[in-house]
């Protein structure tokens, strides 16, 4: 599921009607009303010129400009799309070669057919761009041609379309390509029965869109009902549906359990459908805005009570107010979020996950939690009514890092309201449980906390000792991997705490100073004005991020050329862009292959980063998620 990446973005496009030279053209369709419900993933640009242009304005474009990035933007443009469906190696041609032909919308889909590979469409507008349109085709053709093509020409519905028979190339099969030119559309699919089927929908104007289905609709009707002014891109995909056509395309290369299967098996696939609304520098405080929807309707046939079938009951996140910070949130953070979840009915769901993606068989979930009361070696406890039971529905968490930047510096610090009169017999269950988990229980400001912190252990070589003979093969077991290498655990004020460390839970045992506040902080509460304008409604989940802060440690290791040994979530999500499919399939860590050594410094990038927010309304049908991202010297 990870993999498929959901960066994709769409705008609403207008038809138009053009007079040129005293010729009355048509007007190119609206891309959701040419392609076909199977339409997978998508995004649309009504006017990519105008786009390139809003970006610019942005800090992040600003920034995006600066000639010491350009390789690794390049890289990032061929990478992301050879991800999502390779259209450069299947036709020749790039994104930035179409939206040069565009004069109107430019949109990108990915179409799923009944056999064989998902067809990946571009339908670009191309009204007043006659010259750079040919010089598409024509480098179309010349790519084609050198693959031995066998090019030839076919009417469909009246519509002339251009089609090329590929034969085999390396490790691929033979394939087909298309292209036709109708009223200014240019239509490009690496699929010539998917070109065929989008020129007789030009004339018969079928029901079966992309417009029309359902799971498309309720997802941006949902997005358009809350944005107001219009919107620059517009995007969507179908999770699992997109799962089994990227597959298509790339097939799996990954040994081991197939996590998009197991997904779908546990209610997963309840979700038919995500997509938004994303608006560039619509103010000149906001640098970009996006209304995100996520279309879970009930599932017909769940159990009794239940919305969902088995695991995906575990996100019963019920809209709450008010989601106030804390009094003793620090100000030096970079991250702060908070969601409110049922945890106790979460528990109850989490079972089945847990026996078919982390267990591997039926029934040992209900086997640990046994263990865990019965075993006379073990804590003793019921974990789920006296730990879950005990604890509130609030969670929030909060991140920073620690200088000098290294591939672990990230620090973390977790908060989960207790119930009321709760508070004893929790730590007596924690305190069990923790301490056979060798955790050692200090005194630390008329509090007591468990610690967990590695020692430091002199390493002896048994394997050598094996490969002498001395040992046998099968006499050093490898040391299970704890989830958390270091923390910090303490019941204190009504919560729960979970820290990286001891210093950062030191920080919530004491009401921060009026400007040490988090809640004083100006670019909070710039961000929260924003939120409370953008999304006034009920919700349960909201966000605040200093993006520069966040992406600190990604840049710095980037700088440092060591990108691919980060352990942040943006190192991760460009180490899996980035890394060859070979070498996934291999699980080789991947080599830096650009030099970051000439990045501008931390300091000079982070100008370019402001503060970002995200709130999340639980709805009957799923979530609507609203984000912000300001501009730093406009706010």
């Amino acid at each position: 599921m990870n993999r498929a990446i959901t960066i994709g973005t769409t705008l609403v496009s207008a038809c138009l009607l053009i007079s040129t030279a005293c010729d009355l053209h048509a007007a190119v369709p609206n891309s959701e009303k040419l392609l076909p419900a199977t339409t997978v993933a998508y995004v649309s640009i009504a006017d990519p010129v105008q786009l390139e242009d809003k970006f610019d304005r942005t800090q992040v474009g600003q920034f995006a400009q600066d000639p010491s990035l350009k390789p690794f933007i390049d890289h990032l443009k061929e990478t992301i799309p050879e991800r999502l469906g390779d259209i450069k190696n299947r036709v020749g041609i790039s994104l930035d070669d179409l939206k040069a032909a565009a004069g109107g919308e430019m949109a990108w889909a990915i179409v799923a057919r009944q056999q064989g590979r998902a067809a990946s469409v571009l339908l670009v507008d191309t009204t007043g761009k006659a010259a750079e349109r040919d010089a598409v085709i024509a480098k179309i053709d010349k790519y084609l041609l050198e693959l031995k093509a066998k090019k030839s020409t076919q009417d469909t519905a009246g519509v002339a379309i251009t089609k090329y028979d590929i034969p085999p190339q390396d490790d691929d099969q033979a394939r087909t390509a298309a292209y036709f030119v109708h009223d200014d559309l240019l239509c490009v699919a690496d699929n010539s029965n998917a070109v065929a089927e989008l020129a007789g929908r030009l004339v018969a104007a079928p029901q079966d869109d992309l417009g029309s289905s359902e799971a498309y609709t309720a997802v941006m009707g949902k997005c358009h009902n809350e944005a107001t002014g219009s919107a620059d891109i517009r995007w969507y995909i179908q999770p699992f549906p997109l799962v089994d056509a990227l597959r298509t395309i790339r097939p799996r290369q990954r040994e081991g359990e197939d996590r998009a299967m197991q997904l779908r098996g546990q209610g997963f696939d309840a979700v038919k459908g995500i997509g938004g609304l994303v608006q560039v520098a619509a103010d000149p405080k906001y640098d970009f805005i996006h209304r995100t929807a996520i279309y879970a309707p009930p599932v017909p046939g769940a159990p009794d009570g239940k919305r969902y079938r088995l695991a995906m009951n575990i996100f019963q996140t019920p809209n709450r107010a008010p989601l106030d910070l804390h009094g003793w949130t620090p100000r030096m953070i970079a991250r702060y979020s908070t969601v409110n979840i049922d945890l106790l009915n979460a528990f109850d769901n989490f079972g089945t996950l847990f026996d078919t993606m982390i267990a591997g068989y039926e029934g040992a979930f209900e086997t640990a939690m046994k263990r865990f009361k019965e075993d006379p070696f073990g804590p003793e406890i019921d974990f789920r009514n006296e730990i879950i039971a005990c604890l509130g529905s609030r969670i929030c968490a909060m991140t920073d890092y620690t200088l000098p930047i290294n591939t672990d510096s990230e620090r973390f610090l977790v908060a989960i309201e207790v119930k009321p009169n709760k508070e004893e017999t929790l730590k007596a269950a924690l305190g069990k449980y923790l301490e056979k988990d060798d955790y050692i229980l200090k005194p630390m400001e008329n509090r007591d906390v468990w610690e967990f912190q590695p020692e430091e252990e002199e390493v002896f070589d048994l394997d050598g000792l094996q490969d002498g003979g001395l040992l046998p093969p099968d006499a050093v077991e490898e040391e299970e991997e704890r989830l958390l290498t270091r923390s910090a655990v303490c019941v204190d004020g009504g919560q729960l705490f979970i820290a990286s460390d001891v210093e950062f839970l030191r920080l919530a045992f004491k009401q921060a100073a009026e400007n040490e506040s988090l809640a004083n902080s100006y670019d909070y509460k710039a961000v929260a004005a924003a939120l409370s304008s953008l999304a006034p409604n009920k919700e349960c989940s909201w966000s605040f991020t200093r993006t520069d802060e966040t992406l600190r440690p990604t840049y710095a290791l980037l700088r440092e050329n060591r990108l691919p040994q980060g352990e942040s979530f943006f190192a991760r999500l460009l180490n899996e862009l980035l890394t060859p499919p070979e070498d996934q399939k291999n699980q080789l860590l991947r080599k830096q292959k650009l030099d970051g050594s000439n990045l501008p410094s931390f300091e000079l990038a982070r100008r370019y980063f402001g503060p970002s927010g995200r709130s999340i309304r639980a709805d009957e049908d799923g979530w609507l998620i609203t984000g912000v991202l300001l501009n730093k010297g406009e706010n």
